[in-house]
């Protein structure tokens, strides 16, 4: 396109350095004016040939206004200088230009998008002859774009850093998108998860529970529903968790997806477990306690009525039930402390002597490994200790200085049998009673019960021997209730 044909199809003077009227507007003409994009064409020295109705109204000019011949640099003073460079490097080099949506600040302060591009013209010799410039306000476009943008952006930070585990499944149990915390609770990454369902990672006897809330809310029983549920992690290990589920449909109101929220509550589970296990342990000891007061209130009365009904004499009685009573007391002592779970058999034995040895407990000798005993046994063994002391106190080895005596035992851990012997060395010779005391039936009656044995008397010139066989199934030791188990 020469210059004489650029004048007629566009009105602009053949001379750009001389102004000139306009000619007639020709239909090109008449049809680029009327574009309902922004469309200008200039010449080499950017010099306005034509532009079009709705270029005018995007740089906020009246539709009438003349441009053709005038410097587009003077009409928009403001136009920033990498525009002007963009401009002449298209009308130098002859290259086509374009931007989908640049910020534009206008005069006023406002900031518009526009969508441009540039080409050259050129004339019929194939010389560049200036420049096509379209232009589109896209400000409407571009500024939804962003806040779509924006919009995401917010909800990738909500979607990966919320404290839960957050996806999004498929109806058909597929994740289609998992964030960093529900990977952190199950261990896999998220290439592992979104290659799995959640079924293969749902703890089998938890499944079935799962799946039929899910039918529920694909049928439409139900919108949502909540689930405390065990995962499989990647390393085997079980993780429970707190799982809420809601279903989003599409707008034909087809399942389109569920979207899960998942919390770990494995520390709170085992809290619960712990604390039911105490509870039961609890109930355990309480009633156990309420067995062995009654235990121990029927033995007390027993002692009473045995003590009063053998001995005529009140303060003998008073003595010989008061000392009863001590190494009862004695063993509870031992059996409080260790919470009712048992006793050692060689602190039983120290304790129900320690009051017939004085500031001599040299002259008491036990011997015999670490027996554990259980609580029954411990307090029939104690009294049955309490009684031989206190006979070898009266009529045997401790009733002089010279007096010794040995408690010897051995455990089969596998049977249960106990084997005991009371020696007694040092003393006067043991005779055997005028009559059976209560002494003698309160060791009898403590082999055949808790003991599940029997007590053998043989009355030397040496001392008093008793051999005792009983049999007790020793348990490992348990500690007590309250942060020792």
């Amino acid at each position: 396109m020469g210059s004489d044909t650029a004048t007629e199809a566009t009105g602009a003077p053949a001379n750009p350095g001389r102004e000139a009227a306009s000619p007639a507007p020709s239909g090109a003409l008449t049809a680029l004016t009327q574009a309902p994009i922004g469309i200008a064409i200039f010449d080499r020295a950017m010099r306005y040939l034509a532009a079009s109705r709705q270029f005018l109204t995007d740089q906020g000019l009246p539709g009438d206004t003349p441009l053709v011949g005038r410097l587009h640099y003077e009409v928009f003073p403001d136009i920033p200088q990498h525009w002007r460079d963009l401009h002449a490097r298209v009308i130098a080099e002859g290259v086509e230009l374009s931007h989908e949506g640049e910020a534009f600040e206008r005069a006023s302060g406002g900031v518009e998008w526009i969508r441009w591009s540039v080409a050259p013209w050129r004339t019929d010799a194939g010389e560049i002859g200036g420049l096509v410039l379209y232009t589109e306000v896209v400000t409407a476009a571009v500024e939804a774009r962003l806040a779509l943008q924006a919009a995401e952006a917010r909800y990738r930070a909500v979607f990966d850093y919320t404290p839960v585990g957050v996806a999004r499944v498929a109806p058909d149990g597929r994740f289609l998108e998992v964030n960093e915390r529900i990977c952190a609770i199950t261990g896999y990454s998220r290439d592992e998860l979104m290659a799995r369902t959640f079924v293969d990672i749902t703890h089998p006897e938890d499944l079935n529970a799962d799946l039929l809330l899910v039918r529920e809310v694909l049928e439409g029983l139900r919108d949502t529903y909540t689930l405390e549920k065990r995962y499989l992690t990647r390393s085997g290990e079980i993780v429970w968790i707190h799982l809420m589920v809601a279903l989003v449909r599409t707008t034909e109101g087809a399942p389109d997806y569920f979207i899960s929220t998942v919390e770990d509550i494995s520390e709170r589970k085992r809290a619960e477990a712990a604390q039911q296990r105490y509870q039961s342990q609890l109930r355990l000891l309480i009633n156990e306690l309420n067995h062995r007061v009654k235990n121990t209130l029927a033995t007390v009365q027993s002692m009473a009525a045995q003590t009063l009904r053998s001995d005529g004499d009140a303060a003998s009685a008073y003595e010989s039930f008061e000392g009863r009573l001590l190494g009862l007391s004695a063993a509870h002592e031992v059996l409080t402390r260790e919470r009712w779970h048992g006793a050692l058999l060689r602190e039983v034995a120290e304790r129900a002597l320690r009051p017939f040895c004085g500031d001599q407990p040299t002259r008491v000798r036990l011997e015999g490994s670490d027996v554990w005993l259980p609580p029954g046994a411990a307090l029939a063994l104690a009294l049955v200790f309490h009684e031989l002391a206190t006979n070898a106190v009266k009529y045997g080895a401790l009733s002089g200085e010279e007096g010794r005596l040995e408690i010897a035992w051995t455990h089969d851990t596998e049977s249960g049998a106990l084997t005991l012997s009371w020696t007694e060395t040092g003393g006067p010779p043991a005779q055997p009673p005028r009559r059976k005391g209560f002494g003698s039936r309160l060791i009898e009656r403590g082999f055949k019960g808790e003991l599940r044995g029997k007590a053998t008397m043989r009355y030397l010139p040496s001392g008093l021997i008793c051999e005792m066989q009983a049999n007790v199934k020793s348990p490992s030791r348990v500690l007590g209730l309250f942060g020792d188990i």
